[in-house]
């Protein structure tokens, strides 16, 4: 792209440039129904008038919006590069030479410095989808004495006022949480699997035991990290489940199900194969086949 066409697009494409040509165009029609009125127009031609501003002015209105989400996923192509590259490098650090860290200690370390490197720049994302402020959190899934619980491995936000005093376990599968018993689910084959709410308070059997919970957040997307056990189709032990990945936000009716969903999930896919190499979940054996 020319430096000339660049300029051009980047004043089209500003919001405020589709405000502008609004405007005008408002303001001419308006005009244009002024000096009609004064030539006495009849009232069916009035009307028509009157429709045919409201079409352009709800066209323009949808313009804006599209023109905003195009804006904010050209934005956000280069943070997805950043998370490529965080993972990467790490596991090349990690595991390409000849002597493998393999300390468990240290790669937990590795692991949640990585991952809230990781979630600072999916909150980027959100927060540019949604031109709001997005917090997000990683739920590490556990079993003890016959009940799952989700605990906080990290977040977005350094020190959040949600970790302060006794930090919540979240009973899954109970319906004391209702958000993780969701996204806890098969795909119901029409999406993936997840729990997505616009606006908590609308939300008549929601559970949660963190009580205050509204101070926090007032709608959220949650999917899990987990992958299929290949041959394990159909069972109890179909997933190998390691936890959740949050996004949520004071704001209502901003995050959606449809492409956030998909990118939040492709997100979580990606998550999966990272903590599971660190896991030592996956094994990778490279060289000649011994015959």
């Amino acid at each position: 792209m020319n430096k000339a066409y660049k300029k051009i697009d980047i004043v089209a494409s500003n919001p405020w440039f589709v405000v502008s040509g609004t405007v005008s165009s408002v303001a001419g029609f308006l005009w244009f129904l002024y000096d009609k009125w004064n030539e006495n127009t009849g009232i069916l031609s009035t009307v028509i008038f009157g429709l045919c501003l409201l079409i352009m002015l709800l066209g323009y209105t949808y313009s804006i919006k599209v023109r905003a989400e195009n804006i904010a996923l050209k934005g956000i192509a280069k943070t997805f590069g950043e998370i490529n590259e965080i993972y990467r490098d790490t596991l090349k650090r990690l595991f390409s030479d000849n002597e493998p860290e393999t300390d468990p200690y240290c790669l937990v370390r590795e692991e949640e410095a990585v991952l809230q490197a990781i979630c600072q720049r999916i909150g980027d994302i959100f927060s540019r989808l949604t031109n709001r402020s997005c917090a997000i959190t990683i739920k590490l899934l556990f079993e003890e004495n016959n009940i799952y619980y989700a605990k906080t491995l990290t977040r977005s936000e350094a020190k959040s006022s949600r970790d302060k005093g006794h930090r919540v376990l979240y009973e899954v599968g109970t319906g004391e949480n209702l958000a993780f018993d969701i996204a806890s689910r098969k795909e119901n084959g029409h999406a993936d699997a997840h729990f997505y709410s616009a606006d908590l308070n609308k939300e008549n059997h929601y559970t949660n035991q963190r009580i205050n919970y509204i101070n926090y957040y007032k709608s959220v997307l949650i999917v899990p990290i987990r992958g299929v056990n290949l041959g394990k189709e159909g069972t109890i032990k179909e997933f190998d489940n390691i936890g959740f990945l949050c996004v949520d936000t004071m704001s209502i009716n901003r995050l959606n199900n449809k492409f956030h969903l998909y990118m939040l999930s492709s997100l979580s896919n990606q998550m999966y194969n990272f903590m599971s190499l660190m896991r030592g979940k996956y094994r990778i054996f490279v060289g000649e086949k011994n015959e």
